[in-house]
């Protein structure tokens, strides 16, 4: 039987995903956030990925707010969404058509619990290492991301800049095998919880346990840390792994971006 995840860890799980995306666009040079006085969030990172740029609907939407902020989004010239926890309503959707939003998907928010999981075992693949990457390697970090994710360079140079390696609670990691990097990681601390980002592994090293063993290694070095929860948004393809670490459903976020 599922266990359900209960309101609390819920919401602190949300507030730490606020707080994580507030850090991370507060460092590099022209990203920028800010937020309403009904609680709809701005964020803004320039990144041609529309879930990182992003209208953020509160737990009670203001129209009027959120048309505000998705005026503001239209006029970046990059693509952005519209996120919500759970469904759009249709006065959402009508808004969100109105701004070409009018494609609709939708990611899990899971969450690990270090109370409810025995403790992890160290297991890395023969001839692989897990290893931590600081600002000095960040063209090393940022190699591995456009080869892992598939994406332009510049996209993740942006990701993998020196200012965010060596931040205070983030750390980078990578498994290499042989010297070469098959799989990334990025963990950003808050309070008692860490969020987990992207994690990547290039095709054509997929399905040998290299991601697994890198997960495992990040989640014993923030519990190392002082983390007790963990959370993060995954795809399909690895929701299944995270699944058998112990994460668990909390919610389904829908994001409205335009037609790709």
């Amino acid at each position: 039987m599922t266990q359900s995840i209960d309101s609390v860890a819920t919401e602190a799980a949300v507030d730490a995903f606020y707080e994580t995306m507030s850090r991370l666009v507060d460092i590099p040079p022209g990203m920028r956030r800010r937020q309403g006085v009904a609680g709809t969030k701005l964020f803004l990172t320039g990144l041609p990925i529309p879930s990182l740029n992003m209208v953020c609907v509160g737990a009670e939407p203001d129209l009027d707010e959120v048309g505000a902020f998705a005026e503001e989004l239209s006029g970046e010239g990059v693509p952005w969404s519209i996120q919500l926890r759970g469904e759009a309503s249709p006065a959402l959707l009508e808004l969100a058509t109105r701004h070409g939003r009018t494609s609709s998907s939708s990611l899990p928010l899971l969450v690990w619990d270090a109370s409810l999981r025995s403790p992890l075992a160290a297991s890395v693949p023969p001839g692989a290492a897990v290893r931590e990457v600081a600002g000095s390697e960040y063209e090393v970090f940022a190699a591995a991301l456009a080869d892992g994710f598939g994406t332009p360079r510049d996209t993740a140079d942006a990701l993998a800049l020196p200012a965010l390696l060596d931040a205070p609670d983030m750390t980078a990691f990578v498994l290499e095998l042989d010297g070469e990097v098959v799989a990334t990681g990025f963990n950003m601390l808050s309070g008692d919880q860490v969020g987990m980002f992207n994690g990547s592994v290039p095709p054509r090293h997929r399905g040998n346990g290299y991601y697994r063993a890198l997960v495992t290694a990040r989640l014993r070095h923030a519990v190392g840390s002082g983390a007790r929860h963990a959370f993060t948004q995954t795809s399909r393809m690895s929701r299944p792994l995270y699944a058998s670490l112990g994460f668990r459903l909390a919610e389904t976020w829908t994001y409205l971006s335009a037609e790709s």
